[in-house]
């Protein structure tokens, strides 16, 4: 009668399996370093817990009984899932496997972490990655709703409760179209942007706050004619010569043909960047710890360190 609370050993199917390798009981006991006897009684309690008979002995000549055919064509897939899962849980906890998920702002995406991830993900060749771009308050609100296990932008919105840890200070320059009147300065004033035209991001994106805030702490009036919802859009209408725009030095890194960077002066122009998480009490898989950690290990290279301004 077959047992309908089954408690059969991994160690049990796996000396089944070698029996079958091996071809008998003997050269599976060698193989496996155990004594024939302890083979033998593996085989019987497996039959046991099963309740059928697994093979026909006949003399000295032992062979598959149906059930032990049947077992035989299914303990090979149990096994090696068996096995696969363990590598899978070995991945998960060494952080080599799995999936890290992270949201974060360009240009910081395409230019900080897409490098950082490569090298990443050389080392953990089973690592499955979901890489989200957004504005700062695309990216917290994902982190906020559990979508990704941490983002990378400037600070997050008081009210969703998240974490802010600064990594480092993007620096900002001026970018003109190269035959601009401003552009034979290798530093331009920032009351000299007054009477020209000054592209900026949407309303509510975290550099055009910075570029802002800036320009009103020096006192700076200027025209912002035309908005560009991206970075690489306003990149591109300064090369149309549409106007001028205060970009991250990094976005316009090297500057694109017509175009040139400059110094601005009289206005500190800088977005604090970090990491944004959930609440400490909230574990991060072993994979997002470890990229969390290589990032605060980088970031020291990336703009200005916290607290300097950009060389």
């Amino acid at each position: 009668m077959i047992n309908d609370n089954w408690r059969v050993d991994v160690r049990q199917l796996q000396t089944f399996r070698t029996i079958l390798e091996e071809g008998n009981f003997r050269r599976a006991a060698r193989a496996q370093g155990y004594s024939q006897s302890a083979v033998t009684l593996h085989v019987q309690r497996l039959e046991r817990e099963l309740g059928v008979a697994l093979f026909h002995r006949q003399g000295r000549r032992t062979t598959l009984s149906p059930a032990g055919a049947a077992l035989a064509a299914r303990c090979r897939p149990i096994l090696d899932g068996l096995e696969d899962l363990k590598r899978t849980m070995a991945e998960l906890a060494g952080g080599t496997g799995g999936a890290l998920r992270l949201a974060s702002i360009e240009p910081t995406a395409s230019r900080r972490l897409a490098p950082r991830l490569a090298h990443f993900c050389r080392r953990r060749p089973g690592l499955r990655v979901r890489l989200e771009v957004a504005g700062t308050s695309g990216v917290a609100r994902a982190v906020a709703q559990g979508d990704v296990d941490f983002g990378v932008c400037s600070a997050p919105p008081h009210e969703l409760g998240l974490r802010f840890e600064p990594l480092f200070d993007e620096p900002m320059e001026l970018l003109l179209p190269r035959r601009h009147p401003l552009a034979g300065s290798r530093r331009v004033p920032a009351g000299k942007l007054a009477g020209h035209r000054l592209l900026l991001t949407e309303q509510g994106c975290a550099y055009r706050r910075a570029v802002e805030q800036a320009l009103e702490a020096a006192g700076a009036a200027v025209d912002c004619a035309v908005e560009i919802g991206s970075l690489t859009g306003l990149v591109r209408a300064v090369q149309s010569g549409l106007g001028v725009a205060i970009v991250p030095a990094c976005a316009a890194d090297p500057a694109p043909a017509g175009t040139v960077r400059r110094r601005l002066e009289g206005a500190d122009v800088t977005l604090r960047v970090g990491l944004v998480r959930r609440d400490a009490g909230l574990d991060l898989t072993p994979a997002a710890a470890a990229f969390m950690g290589d990032l605060r290990l980088q970031a020291g290279r990336w703009g200005a360190r916290l607290g300097r301004p950009a060389a």
